[in-house]
């Protein structure tokens, strides 16, 4: 199993930094954190910078996540906004072309994926599906691979489960477009998280791991040796990827980069047992 580290577990730290220090930690790739380290209207000389940090420092860039800036609507029937968001989407598509990323991660929640009150449901979805189909081929010409995230009904009311997230996945229809797990967000909504990956782990891309605290794993109480042992079972090959937060009121991320490092030493180290064992 190959392991990945979002840059968001370092916050605003310099981002040549945290890649050295994903490096020096263990981690085989580093998932940037779109919004804050490579946003959309980076330029390619800085985007060819930030692939050179990744590439001297021994590493792979597994994906971008937390791709929205909040200037777009994923889930609306509104046909200005879908023309919006698929264009917002190709921008980030470059960007991950660009970084020699091999996933998109298609998350978000608040305003940008919320499916509004009054708002058609079914219609929101569809558009929302035919926007992700669109992107799709887009991602497809650049050899990039969007997944689809399942996140928990209190950051979102829209594609909640491994369930929901495959079956729009399929609705989607593109062999570009599949899915993503976390298994913070599997915490809250699966009933038995291995039994769903075991279901719907087919179509997975990517697999954040954090846990039941949203901290590194082995810091909380979610079975990742059985997570593992379906994902062996299933065949899945990609990316496990820390996406791990310190949860403050005020902000995200951890009070140091030494909190941070001390997080992803332990979290690595519980991966490795759950995974590596089997």
């Amino acid at each position: 199993m190959k392991f990945s580290m979002c840059t968001a577990v370092y916050g605003m730290n310099d981002l040549q930094d945290t890649i050295n220090r994903a490096a020096k930690i263990g981690f085989d790739g580093v998932e940037i954190t779109t919004a804050f380290h490579l946003p959309v209207g980076s330029s390619k000389e800085y985007r060819k910078t930030v692939k050179s940090w990744i590439e001297d420092a021994g590493l792979e860039c597994s994906g971008l996540h937390y791709i929205f800036d909040g200037s777009v609507k994923l889930a609306t029937p509104d046909r200005n906004l879908n023309q919006k968001c698929e264009e917002y989407l190709e921008k980030v598509i470059d960007v991950a072309a660009d970084v020699n990323a091999r996933t998109v991660i298609i998350g978000s929640g608040g305003a940008t994926r919320h499916i509004d009150d009054g708002v058609d449901r079914l219609e929101a979805t569809k558009c929302m599906a035919d926007v992700i189909h669109k992107a799709g081929k887009y991602a497809a010409e650049k050899n990039v691979v969007l997944a689809v995230e399942a996140i928990n009904r209190y950051e979102t009311n829209f594609l909640n489960t491994m369930k929901e997230a495959t079956e729009f996945a399929q609705m989607v229809d593109h062999p570009s477009v599949r899915t993503m797990a976390d298994t913070y967000h599997m915490n809250i909504e699966e009933v038995v998280p291995e039994e769903e990956v075991r279901k719907y782990g087919h179509m997975l891309a990517n697999l954040h791991l954090a846990d039941s605290n949203r901290h590194a794993p082995g810091t909380g109480h979610f079975d990742f040796k059985a997570v593992a042992k379906a994902l062996k079972e299933i065949g899945f090959e990609q990316y496990c990827s820390f996406e791990v937060f310190g949860l403050y009121p005020w902000k995200l991320w951890f009070d140091s980069v030494e909190e941070a490092d001390r997080q992803m030493k332990i979290g690595i180290a519980h991966a490795h047992a759950a995974f590596d064992n089997l």
